[in-house]
């Protein structure tokens, strides 16, 4: 409902020649893309053995991953995004409507890292892809990958991803 009030919105300023977005549309697409989603713990064992912890948010719909992080202005650390993929598919990423830069992480239906992506670039619509199919793609502040040590080959898991063991 919100969606069709909001792009109403976006019309009349069209068609009366008014700025495109009003002030309240603005604040309504803002809210739509932060919607609150389920947060899970998530722990990525780096090749040392240590453990990495993060509360991530979890996308499961299309429209929870189309949203994804789009106009977030920050990731605070510890924390991010899951993309499920269930069944897993080649999944490809892009940073179309994220202004903050992003580590993406693609990972395999085993639960290890098949791919990173570091310090993605904001706004770029540069398709990132894994190196297969992936069970689930996690994107985290920039930095992050390398700030703890986590390469491809590292383990992830988290009770809402499921991986074949």
């Amino acid at each position: 409902m919100t969606t069709i009030f909001a792009k109403g919105l976006l019309l009349a300023g069209v068609i009366l020649g008014q700025p495109v977005l009003s002030a309240q549309a603005e604040d309504l697409k803002s809210g739509m893309a932060q919607k609150s989603l389920e947060k899970a713990p998530l722990t990525i064992t780096d090749h040392q053995g240590h453990k990495h912890d993060f509360m991530v948010e979890v996308a499961r719909t299309g429209k929870e991953k189309e949203a994804g992080e789009s106009s977030r202005n920050s990731v605070p650390d510890g924390t991010g995004m899951l993309f499920l993929f269930t069944p897993p598919e080649a999944a490809a990423m892009w940073m179309h409507d994220t202004p903050v830069s992003l580590d993406i992480v693609f990972i395999g239906t085993d639960g290890h890292i098949q791919a990173i992506v570091e310090k993605a670039v904001p706004f770029s619509e540069r398709r990132l892809t894994g190196n297969g199919d992936s069970a689930a793609v996690l994107e985290v502040a920039a930095g992050t990958m390398e700030k703890y040590g986590i390469v491809v080959g590292d383990l992830v898991s988290s009770k809402v991803l499921q991986v074949v063991r």
